[in-house]
């Protein structure tokens, strides 16, 4: 019995001492992992940073501008953006530089739906650095990023793929290492269910309540572009994306031409939501000789979104190419921005009402809906400064909405089909926004 009880406990204290072994090895070999890794990331960097004036998210893109100080022309040769977990995990993509006045102007990108794409990064924690290249160096330079802008952290979260999403938070951090501080931008990737109130995709259903849009007969563009919204959302979200209608059957009666910067208005809900995509629909009207579907896509951008949808929806259905050439960029594509003209139209009605003009350019988007829940991205500015609208709280965001307004065809010579093919319409540019997600 004495013997048997002695076996016993000596079984017990082996089994214990393997288990003080294994955490005691398991903690030791974490913390030297955790060792490398900052040493694999803080001790290749310079101490001066890139200071960052502007980042943004837009769509599913992750862009910055900024300059690092005193960095002589005739040295400079190239810059990468650079991102690294510091446990082997290495990417680098496009940066633009240019050198004005000692200082390196940097910036991710000229198309803002292009960059560091967000929803491709797996779960763990990313650090951002610029990778320079100069010609008196065989050796490249390492520099850290610093938060020289007005804003503060940005919280994302990637579009819905079977029921799984991750949150990802963009901040700017500070670390102490070997007696230095260092600034830097941290990309933190959690696995993490979206909230009931964050969408992947906003469907607009132009005008709505008294504002009927185009109209002929009993046919309006409002009732026409809300059957397109809700029959679209309801093919969406069969594949499991979360989609948001900013007006349906309950609030379209509440829409005018000027609420939708109030707090329930179209631009203000669609940008609470913190989509990555924004479509609305809408019918055109025209000369008797005008007719075919127009995609109006963001300026600044990649148009291979905008392209699909167009080629998707004539490839299934009768519509045709619009033969509208003004503002097209490509068969069924087109960038409308503000022109000169407009401008100063717009310039002379502030003075005539007696508020400061918007600060529009040519790069500026025209059409409201792709502007301003773009926020900082597509330059956004309706402020509140021309009393006719609400101010859009949304103007100064650094989390923009890719959005594009299809103009479904026009009025006088399209609308049998927009009718009568709504099934096919929204078959292609679903398959559209899947093969983009």
């Amino acid at each position: 019995m004495f013997k048997k009880l002695l076996t016993f406990f000596m079984l017990i204290f082996i089994i214990i001492g393997l288990a003080v072994g294994i955490y005691f090895s398991v903690f030791s070999a974490d913390g030297t992992q955790e060792e490398a890794k900052i040493d694999a990331i803080f001790g290749s960097i310079q101490t001066k940073t890139v200071e960052v004036s502007e980042f943004f998210t837009y769509g599913k893109c992750f862009n910055f501008s900024g300059k690092l100080a005193g960095i002589a022309k005739d040295n400079f040769e190239s810059a990468k953006l650079y991102l690294t977990d510091g446990n082997g995990f290495e990417k680098s993509y496009s940066l633009d530089g240019k050198i004005e006045e000692g200082n390196l102007m940097l910036s991710t990108t000229t198309q803002i739906n292009t960059g560091l794409i967000l929803d491709d990064l797996a779960t763990g924690e990313y650090i951002v650095l610029v990778r320079l290249k100069m010609n008196n160096s065989i050796n490249p330079k390492f520099y850290s990023l610093s938060n020289d802008s007005e804003y503060g952290d940005i919280e994302y979260f990637t579009i819905t793929k079977e029921d799984i999403n991750r949150k990802i938070k963009i901040n700017f951090k500070n670390k102490t290492y070997n007696d230095q501080e260092y600034a830097y931008l941290s990309l933190d990737v959690t696995e993490e269910h979206k909230p009931e109130d964050i969408f992947d995709i906003v469907l607009d259903a132009g005008h709505g309540g008294k504002d009927t849009g185009e109209k002929i007969g009993s046919d309006t563009e409002a009732d026409i572009a809300l059957s397109y919204a809700k029959l679209l959302k309801e093919r969406l979200q069969a594949q499991g994306l979360q989609v948001k209608l900013t007006r349906d059957d309950e609030n379209t009666n509440t829409y005018t031409s000027t609420n939708m910067y109030d707090e329930n208005g179209r631009i203000t809900s669609a940008c609470r939501s913190k989509a990555k995509y924004m479509l609305s629909f809408h019918i055109n009207n025209g000369n008797k000789g005008l007719k075919g579907l127009e995609i109006y896509a963001p300026c600044k951008s990649d148009l291979t979104f905008a392209q699909s949808i167009a080629n998707k929806i004539v490839t299934y259905t009768n519509l045709e190419y619009s033969n509208n050439h003004s503002f097209k960029k490509g068969e069924g594509v087109y960038v409308r921005n503000f022109t000169k003209s407009v401008i100063d139209e717009y310039t002379n009605t502030a003075h005539k009402k007696g508020y400061e003009p918007y600060n529009i350019t040519l790069d500026t988007p025209y059409l409201y809906t792709i502007r301003e829940v773009g926020g900082i991205a597509t330059n956004a500015y309706v402020d509140g400064r021309n009393t006719s609208y609400a101010a859009n709280s949304y103007y100064r965001s650094n989390q923009g909405i890719e959005c594009y307004q299809i103009e479904m065809g026009y009025l006088k010579n399209d609308l049998e089909i927009i009718k009568n093919e709504m099934d096919q319409v929204v078959t292609a540019i679903s398959e559209a926004i899947l093969e983009n997600l």
